[in-house]
């Protein structure tokens, strides 16, 4: 187990930044993608002092630790948004690319604030759910998670919905900090089936509501997902995560299981 502020370690070398994904945040065969999206995050800021907007992440191939490349291009810079594309190698083969929007923090006479969801349960009613080696994803002993909404994985449910509050153990801050939370709960279609099945996320798109570049990952985050829209091995996940009452994100997810 490791803080993500530790995990999240990049060297600089020629333009490119190196880093070390470690061992302790496994997610069946592959790496947590909340954090392979951190680790890009965290160059994309590295090379563009705007916030983090937007952000869609492709999971190419598995991620396993070890070292891996992070090689950002600008794409565009303009007066008000810059374009960037990150890509993340391990042994020359690209694994995952991230392409981003980043815009100065300022308000507009149109902006509309999505109402939070309401939640299913309270903080207080919320199911502790504690870490159990072998049962759960390695990721998870890094994540502190409370069931509020939903009902667990491969339990028959006849709803794809799960939610909850979900913060980091240990010092986590920002963009970063907050993917890790809004990829913490299992595909909520999971719910639906009573055996267990092969799921994974090949996109995900996050969209910020405000600048989070303060946000302190060891406070609670809300998060709620449904999965939308289904046809055959294929799901469209929707999602929102709310801090202290407050939607700070938009979250989608494409989510591939074989039922």
């Amino acid at each position: 187990m490791g803080h993500l502020e530790d995990v999240l370690t990049l060297r600089e070398q020629g333009g490119e930044w190196s880093a070390e994904v470690p061992a302790g945040w496994a997610q069946g065969r592959t790496t947590f993608g909340g954090l392979v999206a951190a680790f890009l995050a965290r160059a994309a800021e590295a090379a563009c002092d705007r916030p983090i907007r937007s952000m869609d992440i492709y999971f190419l191939e598995p991620v396993i630790p070890g070292p891996v490349t992070l090689k950002v291009e600008s794409t565009r810079t303009g007066k008000h948004l810059t374009h960037l594309e990150v890509g993340m190698y391990a042994q020359a083969k690209r694994v995952a690319t991230a392409r981003l929007i980043h815009a100065d923090a300022t308000t507009g006479r149109l902006d509309v604030v999505p109402a939070a969801p309401a939640q299913e349960k309270s903080f207080d009613e919320a199911i502790e759910m504690p870490f159990i080696d072998g049962v759960m994803p390695e990721f998870l002993q890094n994540l502190e998670l409370r069931l509020g909404e939903g009902d667990p994985p491969m339990t028959g449910s006849s709803r794809a919905v799960a939610g909850g509050f979900v913060r980091n153990r240990g010092p986590a801050r920002g963009v970063a900090a907050l993917l890790t939370h809004g990829d913490a709960w299992p595909p909520p279609q999971l719910a639906m089936v009573d055996h267990l099945v092969p799921a994974s996320s090949v996109r995900w798109h996050v969209a910020f509501h405000a600048d989070v570049t303060e946000a302190d990952g060891e406070q609670w985050s809300w998060l709620r997902s449904e999965a939308t829209w289904r046809s055959g091995p294929l799901s469209t996940v929707v999602g929102m995560l709310v801090r202290d009452g407050a939607p700070v994100a938009y979250l989608e997810q494409t989510i591939v299981m074989y039922a």
